[in-house]
């Protein structure tokens, strides 16, 4: 069907063959649902990414299925072009597992090339919410790592007791991407105590650090009485030995502090409060804006919103300090 009209379907049964004859249209019409399930992924990476299909500079399909007019079809009404024909589909495939081998076994020859793995699945814990009502909706998923993360990364999010007088919290570890912990998957569980106080008095630092080989962390410290737990999680069918466990966790420890601690968002941050103190009026006001936005950015813990924000508000400290006095 990758270049005829039609083809000859034939199976053999027993010692019966069967054949008959399949036309572009019904192949077509049997792909549908498949083709319809191709466009999701498709979307949802264009949008955990934050990137316009326009801004795409070649569209490139890769496996042998792609070699099927249908699925060419299909991908052209979906990006609204003509996708890049000139590379073998099944070619790179075998060059892409090639590449990512070299980089793993750090060949030479491969210095000048990067790529970025990201986490597959989002990463967090199980919480309770209240509902407004005075209950408590349990069971419900809190992401800490997002999927489509560059890794290694390290993030951390904190939550508090929700009961007076609370001994204890209970984190389940959880993969995936349903609201509630039921519809992901279980990696493991954390329980730290706490001190007797009032409902959300006390509040605990979860922390998960992930790299590109599995490793997942997690770090748990309750500010109040200053206890610590920490839970390690790794493949159990590809579990490395002591020495390369305690390099790798060694690796992600470099990741473990918040991006408000980073040496030139500080220096920023500092740069933008002079310039806010150094000005009156409507020009102290946009300054104040634009800090509360880097701050923001920074508490996304996302390194591209963080990249964009450090750069927008050094180019507009840039702008107010060159005009010099008004």
């Amino acid at each position: 069907m990758s270049s005829a009209n039609e083809a000859e379907f034939a199976v053999v049964v027993g010692e019966e063959r069967l054949a008959a004859t399949v036309t572009e249209a019904e192949f077509e019409a049997a792909c549908e649902p498949l083709l319809r399930r191709l466009r999701e992924p498709v979307v949802r990476a264009l949008r955990d990414c934050a990137i316009d299909a326009a801004e795409l500079s070649e569209v490139v399909l890769v496996g042998g299925a792609t070699r099927m007019p249908v699925v060419r079809r299909a991908i052209t009404r979906l990006f609204g072009r003509f996708p890049n024909s000139s590379v073998h589909p099944d070619h790179a495939v075998a060059l892409g597992a090639a590449m990512q081998a070299a980089l793993v076994g750090r060949d030479a020859a491969l210095d000048e090339i990067r790529i970025t793995d990201v986490c597959p699945f989002t990463l967090g814990v199980e919480v309770a919410e209240q509902d407004g009502y005075g209950g408590l909706q349990r069971g419900l998923f809190s992401p800490v790592i997002e999927r489509n993360t560059p890794v290694p990364v390290s993030r951390m999010n904190v939550y508090s007791t929700l009961g007076d007088n609370q001994k204890k919290l209970e984190f389940g570890i959880y993969q995936g991407e349903a609201r509630e912990v039921k519809g992901n998957v279980k990696l493991g569980e954390i329980t730290i105590p706490v001190p007797a106080r009032p409902a959300g008095e006390v509040s605990a630092e979860v922390r998960f650090s992930y790299d590109s080989s599995g490793l997942l962390e997690i770090d748990v410290h309750v500010p109040a009485s200053g206890i610590e737990r920490n839970l390690v999680i790794v493949d159990e069918e590809d579990r490395p030995d002591r020495r390369e466990l305690e390099s790798r966790r060694a690796a992600l420890a470099k990741l473990k502090f918040h991006p408000r601690e980073d040496a030139g968002n500080v220096a920023l941050m500092a740069r933008a409060e002079r310039c806010y103190e150094d000005h009156i009026g409507e020009v102290r006001q946009a300054i104040g804006h634009w800090i509360t936005q880097f701050a923001g950015a920074l508490d996304t813990q996302d390194p591209r919103r963080i990249a964009d924000a450090r750069t927008m508000l050094a180019a507009r400290l840039d702008e107010i300090e060159s005009a010099g006095p008004l």
